[in-house]
C-alpha cells in the first residue's frame, strides 16, 4: 500500500501528525502488505524535521508559494505517477488548493476534513474519505479521527509528538551546551516570536514582558535563558534587556535549533511551533496563549501550565483562510487577550511547574 501524507502547514501543525504515523505502519503492515509512507511539504523547515523519522519512506519538498505555478503543477503530476492508495490532507488543511491538491494526486483513497466554518467554493467534496472537525478537539485527534477511515485504533493507541534528532545533531548540541553552560545552571527556553501569516504577529507576549521575565529567572532561579525562532532581532532586543545574560540559541539550521530546543530543562513560549516541539522533546512547558483555541492546541502529552485570559470574545480564532482580526482593533483594548497577561503570572506559572 502507498499512502502519501500532505503536511503543508507549519511546522506546528505538521507536527501534530506525527503520532498517526506508527499507527499506520503498525496496523497496516503484515506478511502480505507492505507499507510504504511518503509525505508532502511546502515549508523546507517541514521536511528537516521529519527528514530523520523512520515512518517514511520519502518526502517531496514542493516550494508552492515561491516557484512559478506550471512548475508547481509539473511536480504535482509527477507525484501521481506515484500511483498512491491513500492521500491524506493533515488537519487543517481547510482552503481551496489543498483539496485540490489532492484531487490532483490521483489516489483511490483521497482523506480529508469537513471544516466547520467552511463555504462550497472550498471544494471539500473532492476528498472522498471525509470527517467532520469537532469544535474543542485537540488537533492531534482532529488527524486521528481522518486516519481511523483506513486503520482501526483506540484513541488511548495515540502516543505522543515526535522529532527524531540525528547522532550528529545531538553530539554538536551537546559540545555547544558545555561551552556556554560551565556553572550547570538550569537551563529555560524562550520562543518571544510567532508566523506572522494570518496575521499571527498578535500571538506575541511583549518582548519588555518576555525580558522581564528572564530577569527574574535568572536573578532568583539562577538560570540560563536560551532564546530561540528565527526572529533574530525580536530576541536581541530581549538580550539586551537581559544585559547580555541570555544566548540566543536558535541557528539557520532548523535541526541545529532543535537540537539544542532539546537539551532545555524548562520551556515558555507563545502558541507556536517551538512550543509543540518542545513537548515532542517532554520538556515542561509554561504556554502563553492569547486567541488562539487552547483546548485543540495546548501541548500535548507533556507537563504544562497554560497561562491565559478568560474573555468573553475568546479564543475567537478558528481554522479559516481569513486571517486573525480582533473585534476591539482601532480601540486600546485590541488583543487584550495577549496584552493584558502579565509577567507576575508566567512567573507564577513556572514556578507552579517547578515545584510539580
Amino acid at each position: 500500500m502507498k499512502i502519501l501524507i500532505n503536511a503543508l502547514s507549519g511546522n506546528g501543525d505538521a507536527l501534530m501528525f506525527s503520532p498517526l504515523l506508527p499507527l499506520i505502519k503498525s496496523k497496516l503492515s503484515d506478511s502480505h502488505n507492505e507499507v510504504k509512507i511518503d509525505m508532502l511539504v511546502m515549508f523546507k523547515s517541514v521536511k528537516d524535521m521529519y527528514h530523520n523519522n523512520p515512518y517514511l519512506n520519502h518526502i517531496y519538498h514542493i516550494d508552492f508559494l515561491k516557484q512559478p505555478k506550471s512548475k508547481s503543477l509539473s511536480e504535482i503530476f509527477s507525484l501521481r505517477k506515484n500511483n498512491y492508495d491513500v492521500s491524506i490532507n493533515v488537519y487543517p488543511s481547510n482552503r481551496t488548493e489543498y483539496n485540490v491538491l489532492n484531487f490532483l494526486l490521483g489516489a483511490q483513497e483521497k482523506l480529508g476534513h469537513n471544516y466547520v466554518h467552511t463555504k462550497p467554493f472550498r471544494l471539500e467534496f473532492l476528498n472522498n474519505k471525509s470527517v467532520k472537525e469537532i469544535p474543542n478537539l485537540h488537533n492531534v485527534l482532529q488527524n486521528a479521527n481522518l486516519i481511523k477511515k483506513i486503520v482501526r485504533f483506540d484513541d488511548e493507541d495515540v502516543k505522543g509528538l515526535e522529532i527524531f534528532l540525528s547522532e550528529n545533531d545531538k553530539k554538536n548540541s551537546e559540545i555547544w551546551l558545555n561551552k556556554i553552560n560551565p556553572e550547570n545552571k538550569i537551563i529555560i527556553g524562550f520562543h518571544a516570536g510567532s508566523s506572522t501569516m494570518k496575521n499571527h504577529i498578535h500571538k506575541r507576549w511583549d518582548k519588555d514582558k518576555f525580558a522581564q521575565l528572564g530577569n527574574l529567572l535568572i536573578n532568583n532561579d539562577n538560570a540560563l535563558i536560551l532564546l530561540f525562532g528565527n526572529e533574530f532581532d525580536l530576541n536581541n532586543k530581549i538580550n539586551d534587556s537581559l544585559e547580555g545574560k541570555g544566548i540566543i540559541a536558535s541557528t539557520d539550521n532548523y535541526m541545529d535549533s532543535m537540537a539544542r530546543l532539546s537539551l532545555c530543562n524548562y520551556f515558555i513560549s507563545n502558541d507556536t511551533a517551538f512550543l509543540h516541539s518542545a513537548a515532542a522533546f517532554k520538556i515542561p512547558t509554561v504556554a502563553i496563549f492569547a486567541y488562539t483555541n487552547y483546548k485543540e492546541l495546548y501541548p500535548w502529552q507533556n507537563k504544562y501550565e497554560l497561562v491565559r485570559k478568560e474573555l468573553s470574545c475568546s479564543p475567537c480564532f478558528y481554522n479559516s483562510p481569513k486571517p486573525v482580526n480582533c473585534i476591539y482593533t482601532g480601540t486600546s483594548d485590541a488583543y487584550k487577550c495577549m496584552h493584558q497577561i502579565e509577567v507576575d503570572e508566567v512567573y507564577s506559572a513556572f514556578k507552579k511547574l517547578i515545584s510539580a
